[in-house]
């Protein structure tokens, strides 16, 4: 950018008038625009009305001196910016030093030699212009960068808004599948292979009596067969989805889910309802916690070489809570997730998930020999 003297107004403060009509005169003839002060107070009420772009200020006045005024120049934040180069016959390096301790940008010694006045004075307005611009700049960088920063954040909200949606229905729809799915195990492969046993049974009392030992043998094969396909398809259409938790809701199908847990296998489980009651809940909250209940007893069995699990459920200002808790070997959070043999790691990333997808909060706690706690918040609006 061309320099252009026109553009700039300089503030000379000396006492002496002398020196004030050479310099000025100079000045003026050059371009700039100049104003006089000859004392350092009248100099802070000229500046204070209508700042400068350089000031040229002697040191040794009466009254307040020049280090004292640029001292007061620099506490200000009006006019802290505006660079102050010192005038004086002063020469000693302690004298320039403590120029340069109350702030200014430069020394010019008397007599004044008028070409180094002029490249000194051009010299800082231009470094103090590059200044400028250079912070303006970064200002400008900065909004720039801080409106990038606000329109990817508003991106990725977006982004995990859709997503956490298109989980939701993800969610829906596998549940809806389970509940299709073992309606159609139970109705029609159940009634088929009760036709098929009911068949082997009037079979088997037709020939009765009649048929070979190898004949009888084959059916009652046949009819075992069909007996433990039967109960395969009732166990996996109940894991699936057990039609009572639409029919009676959370507490009745967790109830006896647990009591079949306990049937089935090594570990004892326990229920504590609180206050919750046969009270129904959401249907999508129902069947979060009792697919997180579902996927934490299964961990139990497989992993946990527990001897008891419990499973409480409280009902609160914050919404439900339920905890469930074993007293098995437990395991270490962080060497879980980071071992190549993630399905335990996973199985509790579901669970986390699902609680997200309905609001809720997740925390799980463990440690070697310590049992595994989970405990998991969701908030349940009244009514």
């Amino acid at each position: 950018m061309e320099f252009n003297p026109s553009n700039y107004s300089i503030l000379i403060v000396d006492d002496t008038p002398l020196n004030l009509s050479l310099i000025v005169d100079y000045l003026s003839q050059y371009g700039f625009k100049v104003r006089i002060a000859r004392s350092g107070e009248m100099a802070l009420k000229r500046v204070a009305y209508d700042p400068p772009s350089l000031i040229l200020l002697d040191v040794v006045m009466p009254g307040m001196d020049g280090f004292e005024t640029c001292r007061r120049l620099q506490a200000n934040p009006d006019t802290r910016h505006i660079p102050v180069i010192f005038m004086t016959a002063l020469a000693s390096p302690a004298d320039k030093v403590r120029g340069f301790e109350v702030g200014a940008v430069d020394y010019v010694t008397k007599p004044l030699q008028q070409e180094e006045v002029l490249a000194r004075i051009t010299t800082h307005l231009r470094l103090h212009d590059l200044s400028r611009s250079l912070q303006e700049q970064n200002q400008l960088l900065e909004t720039r960068s801080q409106l990038e920063k606000a329109r990817l954040l508003e991106a990725v909200n977006q982004q995990r808004e859709q997503l956490q949606h298109l989980n939701t229905k993800l969610t829906e729809i596998q549940e809806k599948e389970r509940k299709e799915l073992a309606q159609e195990l139970h109705d029609v492969m159940g009634q088929t292979l009760t036709a098929i046993r009911m068949n082997l049974t009037a079979i088997e009392q037709e020939v009765a009596g009649q048929a070979s030992s190898f004949v009888r043998e084959r059916l009652a094969e046949a009819m075992e067969l069909t007996d433990r396909t039967l109960e395969q398809i009732r166990e996996l259409s109940l894991d699936l989805r057990p039609p009572m938790l639409d029919d009676l809701g959370l507490v009745p199908t967790l109830r006896w889910y647990m009591k079949r847990y306990t049937q089935r296998g090594p570990v004892e489980a326990h229920l504590d309802a609180g206050n919750l009651g046969e009270k129904r809940l959401p249907a999508e909250i129902e069947t979060t916690i009792y697919r997180v209940v579902q996927e934490a007893l299964t961990n139990v069995a497989r992993h946990a070489q527990a001897t008891r699990v419990d499973v409480q459920l409280e009902a609160g200002e914050k919404g439900i809570t339920v905890v469930i808790a074993d007293n098995g070997c437990g395991f270490d959070m962080n060497a879980l997730l980071a071992s190549s043999n993630g399905a335990r790691g996973l199985g509790i990333l579901g669970m986390q998930e699902r609680v997200a997808l309905v609001g809720g909060t997740f925390h799980i706690e463990s440690g070697p020999g310590q049992g595994v706690t989970i405990q998991l918040t969701i908030p349940v609006q009244a009514g």
